[in-house]
């Protein structure tokens, strides 16, 4: 049997992914089938099953790339020069985009987790935690005089309208990505920094 080579074998497991997202999006991951995930993709079960041997495997493989991607323009962003309140434009725009790229991982990623065993939770939960720290430790440094216990809520209130933007938004309408992410931005900002501590 030829080996396959990598690039195939991540290109083709990339497609699989891909497939299944729209799948799971639209059915819901509980009520989706392998059989209809290799149907969808044109694929064999067995074909499938090579690539992930069950439905939990083909789940956490997508949340797992999806949120390690999401990260990594996340760190990027807070890494990058600029002043903090620069940075904050960066990061959501980071955040938007790399979410916008995979909006239907992102979405499973928000709703989807808690369908798999606890094992396969623990490093997804762990990689969302990580985000949610990033952005605390940035807020932090936007406004730093505020009771400790604050930042984490607005950390979740920043996310949450981030988001709830791929629930609605359309990149075809009036409002092109980058006001979005300005207004957004602005909008935060406002609020945020007008807290006293």
């Amino acid at each position: 049997m030829p080996r396959v080579r990598s690039d195939d074998y991540e290109a083709k497991s990339q497609a699989i992914m891909d497939c299944a997202a729209a799948l799971f999006a639209k059915e819901g991951y509980p009520s989706a089938k392998m059989q209809d995930v290799a149907a969808a993709c044109g694929a064999t079960k067995s074909m499938l099953y090579h690539y992930f041997p069950t439905k939990d495997d083909l789940l956490f493989a997508m949340l797992m790339e999806h949120l390690e991607r999401v990260l990594q323009g996340v760190e990027e962003a807070i890494a990058s020069r600029g002043t903090t309140r620069e940075r904050l434009l960066v990061l959501v725009e980071a955040y938007t985009q790399k979410s916008a790229q995979s909006r239907r991982r992102h979405m499973i990623a928000m709703q989807d987790v808690k369908y798999l065993p606890k094992p396969k939770q623990a490093p997804l939960i762990e990689l969302q935690r990580k985000l949610t720290d990033r952005f605390t430790d940035l807020l932090k440094e936007l406004n730093p005089n505020l009771p400790e216990d604050v930042y984490k809520p607005y950390t979740m209130m920043l996310i949450g309208m981030l988001n709830w933007t791929d629930m609605w938004y359309r990149t075809g309408g009036t409002m092109k990505p980058q006001e979005l992410c300005d207004r957004m931005s602005r909008l935060f900002l406002k609020g945020f920094m007008a807290e006293k501590g």
